[in-house]
């Protein structure tokens, strides 16, 4: 078998790496603000290639600048955006790593990549070599052939497929050698090569079936007859052009030294020194795996390590000094330094991630920089252990004196698993991890040990390390003492050391308050409310699955004879055979294809077509009862806490960008109300015995901070009178009295109101409504018109991003946008926007909520009521309380949401209550 020499075409998966990453919602940069997605993305393809496929030779080409091309035709990829700045410095930075990797480096002044990547092919063809390029861009299949395999990336790096030349023919209905025929002839608009107007690729591929080439083509012009004729006659200058254009060099002369281009000879100190300054800590590691299995290497570390693993210059290993508190001196003694301590920052293991069924496994403390201190627990085995009872009565006075602050990362979790043996953890002052979210709300470096790495340049053990992975994966309990000591104390410990760095960046950034005011105080509301949970009626969630069991079997059924045969429903490959073939249905999209082919029948898509046939209503129908059926009708009874007899969620401070919380384990701010059956599940969400479920939700709480924010008089007008601000919109753009405004005519209005809050245009106008785009546009513009002040508001939101790179919600939360500064491309900078104009807005109704869930304990302390929190869903509370309460719960509840921020149109809730939650009475 012959040995493969791969080539990457570098700037081509440069851009595909920028893109797909940016797109995906995560901001990836490094701490010092240098943006990675093209990089990161580029060496992450590198390392799967080696490792997957471990290639003989490697060779990367990149583009110069100006070609022939541009020369020949100024217009060629005229119409392109622009390339970013941030994509330009990282595609310098692909360039040093890859000559870090020691891989040649093939570029050529006045060519393009393609071309250097087609002579090179063709000559390592010609010695005998085969050929593999893994690449972004449609053009190379033209250089397919028995021995050049092109690897072409699909809408995702994971759907990357080999092309080999019965491939290109499916892909593009030619042979590979007749690619470069068909760019001529219908052109390529992503290049903006001409080709033949009025040729289509239907009508080219006929013509090269039957004349194989260009020249063939013309030289039997007068065989074709029709419009063809004419057009190919006319446009025979530009197809020529457009051949010149599409046509892939492959004589150039490129030097390759394939000893040059083997895969072990790394510069492993130069990879390493850019890993850690561009903070790759996992493709540190994986490159660490692969010298280490001899999958790459160099012949400097072979000699340097020689049978020793090979370790990278990762950061070095946190050495901490722990003392074991196990016997009941020193749990005295460190009693007596609790005591005295400024500050206590504190951790626990356990045995597992969910605080309300974790048994505690040990105690970590440290109250000064340099020390900890770990007291074991639950450890299975003879190692020495005090009873849990006793070292909570040593630690709860400090762990509860007012005076002593406490600190920690993600708190939530350990003062829920400490409150479950009887420590009230107060008061709460620092958390490492709420800290660093409020300061960059999308990072992705959250973790502890991240940012250990991060801003320490120190490396924590990795759980991982203690109990190991998969099916052989340990709990806490089981590992040793001494293993654990270590590993916990520096959870605790590492705090302490990153707390003045990231109050030096709340600082920087005016965040402080947020931090201090808000996100601070909420912890122990939250943890009140997961340790509260809420009830549920298991025998109604029983008897509703089997009700839905039921209807999805006769679901099955109707579809069964409409279609004419059985088929897998929840099998989209056959569905869509189904629909497209079988039944002869028409896509919304006919180029919206699957990986393998099929169209796709996602739920956008049926219901884009629900009204072809009775069967794809049908399928929207099972769809919704099985989802239904699987998260939550089956799901939640076996959520039911065994000790509490309760459901508890999880509250997440961090899940979201905008400031929102996040529920999960379960999610029961995700219960689908749209409709009758979504709504009937929560009828399974009941009161205590002699008590009510509370409900109090803002009204169109987003609305009114739109109106505040925009200053817009007439908005503002219509809250201040009470009116319907639907009604009051649909009135003044249609210009009829308020009370002949029609359903429609509201709905129209309600989706523009609610629209424009999230950046949403003409076009996505239509999508919600039956309106069609251009009068979305006379809708838009009328609705402008009548409200300027809230066009010059999302005007200014737009310009703001832009020029200061973030925007603020009125209490001071940022959230930033850098892909404003230089946008990469239209799509990116309206999706940007879009969540720029919604973020002040989201977020600010978010901070509004916060506060008043902060302030609502204490007030219904003071009115000596027994009512409790047990969920917030979005600008709702959901509380439960006793019936005599009820009333007196009401006013306090209403009172204290209402007066949580002070806008210039009042805020106002509404109530309603009842044994269940999704059978409320509301208030008269």
């Amino acid at each position: 078998m012959p040995k493969t020499l791969y080539l990457i075409d570098g700037h081509a998966l440069a851009y595909r790496a920028y893109f797909a990453l940016l797109t995906s919602g995560s901001r990836f940069q490094s701490s010092t603000g240098e943006p990675t997605a093209a990089t990161f993305g580029f060496i992450n393809i590198l390392l799967s290639i080696l490792e997957k496929d471990r290639p003989d030779y490697l060779a990367v080409a990149f583009d110069t600048g100006k070609t022939f091309r541009n020369d020949r035709y100024p217009e060629y990829k005229a119409t392109r955006e622009k390339m970013p700045d941030e994509l330009k410095m990282q595609i310098e930075r692909i360039r040093e790593l890859v000559d870090a990797f020691r891989f040649p480096r093939l570029e050529m002044e006045g060519y393009e990549a393609d071309d250097v990547l087609g002579s090179v092919a063709k000559n390592a063809a010609e010695q005998g070599l085969g050929v593999k390029i893994i690449t972004g861009d449609r053009d190379l299949l033209q250089l397919v052939t028995d021995r050049v395999v092109v690897n072409l990336a699909g809408g995702k790096f994971s759907d990357a497929q080999d092309f080999f030349p019965e491939d290109v023919v499916k892909k593009m209905g030619v042979k590979p050698s007749q690619v470069v025929d068909l760019k001529a002839l219908i052109g390529d608009t992503s290049d903006n090569i001409p080709g033949v107007k009025g040729v289509g690729q239907k009508t080219a591929e006929a013509l090269l079936e039957k004349y194989p080439t260009l020249d063939d083509i013309y030289a039997h012009l007068d065989e074709i007859s029709g419009k063809a004729n004419k057009l190919l006659a006319e446009g025979k200058d530009s197809a020529y052009l457009s051949y010149d254009l599409a046509r892939i060099h492959t004589d150039l002369n490129v030097p390759l030294d394939l000893e040059m281009a083997r895969t072990d000879n790394l510069d492993v100190p130069r990879i390493t020194e850019l890993f850690q300054e561009l903070q790759f800590r996992t493709l540190t590691s994986r490159l660490e795996a692969l010298l280490n299995k001899g999958v790459i290497g160099s012949e400097e570390q072979l000699a340097l390590f020689g049978e020793e693993p090979v370790k990278l210059g990762l950061p070095p290993k946190y050495e901490l000094n722990v003392t074991v508190v196990d016997t009941q001196v020193k749990l005295d003694q460190l009693a007596s330094d609790l005591k005295k301590a400024r500050q206590i920052s504190f951790d626990t293991e356990t045995t597992s991630t969910d605080p309300m069924r974790a048994d505690l496994v040990g105690i970590s403390l440290a109250t000064e920089i340099g020390s900890a201190y770990y007291i074991p627990v639950g450890h299975v085995g003879n190692s020495p252990q005090l009873p849990v009872g006793k070292i909570v009565d040593a630690i709860r006075p400090a762990f509860t004196d007012p005076a002593i602050p406490k600190i920690g990362h993600n708190l939530k979790y350990d003062c829920l698993i400490l409150r479950n043996v009887g420590i009230q953890v107060a008061p709460l002052s620092f958390d490492t991890m709420i800290a660093a979210w409020v300061v960059e709300p999308d990072s992705r470096r959250l973790g502890l040990k991240a940012m250990a790495e991060t801003e320490l340049h120190t490396s924590m053990t990795h759980i991982e390390e203690l109990i190991g992975k998969g099916s052989k994966q340990l709990t806490m309990d089981m590992v040793a003492v001494e293993d654990v000591a270590p590993y916990a104390g520096a959870d605790a410990e590492i705090p302490l050391r990153l707390m003045p760095i990231l109050k030096e960046r709340l600082e920087k950034q005016t965040l402080m308050e947020i931090f201090k005011n808000i996100e601070m105080p909420l912890i122990p509301v939250l943890i009140d409310m997961e340790f509260t949970g809420i009830a549920v009626d298991v025998d109604f969630f029983k008897q509703f699955s089997q009700e839905l069991s039921q209807r999805l079997v006769e679901i099955q059924k109707e579809v069964y004879k409409a279609v004419g045969y059985d088929f897998n429903l929840n099998s989209t490959q056959q569905l869509s055979k189904v629909l497209f073939e079988t039944l002869g249905l028409t896509p919304p999209d006919s180029s919206n294809k699957t990986k393998s082919g099929h169209f796709s029948t996602a739920a956008g898509v049926l219901d884009e077509m629900r009204d072809q046939h009775i069967v794809v209503q049908l399928l929207l129908e099972y769809r919704e009862l099985s989802k239904l059926v699987s998260t939550y009708l089956d799901a939640l009874p076996k959520q039911v806490n065994p000790r509490t007899g309760r459901v508890h969620t999880s509250f997440s401070q961090t899940g979201s960008v905008t400031g929102r919380l996040a529920s999960s384990d379960p999610n029961l701010q995700n219960i689908p109300t749209r409709t009758e059956l979504g709504n009937k599940v929560r009828r399974g969400f009941v009161a205590a015995p002699g008590s009510l479920l509370l409900s109090v939700d803002y009204s169109q709480i987003e609305l009114r901070i739109a109106a505040h924010m925009a200053n817009d008089k007439a908005m503002l007008a219509a809250f201040r009178a009470g009116q319907d601000i639907h009604a009051a919109t649909a009135a003044a753009i249609y210009r009829v009295p308020l009370d002949e405004v029609t359903k429609d005519q509201r709905r129209h209005a309600k989706a523009i109101n609610f629209g424009l809050i999230y950046g949403m245009g003409p076009f996505g106008l239509t999508r919600t409504t039956d309106l069609t785009l251009a009068e979305a546009e006379n809708f838009v513009k009328a609705y402008y018109e009548m409200f300027p002040g809230v066009k010059h508001f999302l005007d200014g939101i737009r310009k703001q991003a832009a020029e200061q790179g973030y925007v603020e919600t009125m209490l001071g939360r940022r959230r930033y946008f850098p892909e404003l500064r230089n946008p990469p491309n239209r799509q990116i900078q309206a999706r940007a926007e879009r969540e720029a104009i919604n973020a002040p807005i989201q977020g600010t109704a978010a901070d509004i909520l916060k506060v008043a869930m902060i302030n609502l304990p204490p007030e219904l302390k003071k009115a000596n009521l027994r009512a409790k929190m047990l969920l917030q869903v979005h600008d709702e509370l959901l509380l439960e309380c006793t019936r005599e309460e009820l009333q007196k719960t009401v006013e306090v509840v209403k009172t204290v949401m209402e007066s949580a921020y002070s806008l210039s149109i009042p805020l106002e809730t509404d109530a309603a209550w009842g044994s269940n939650w999704g059978e409320l009475k509301e208030e008269h």
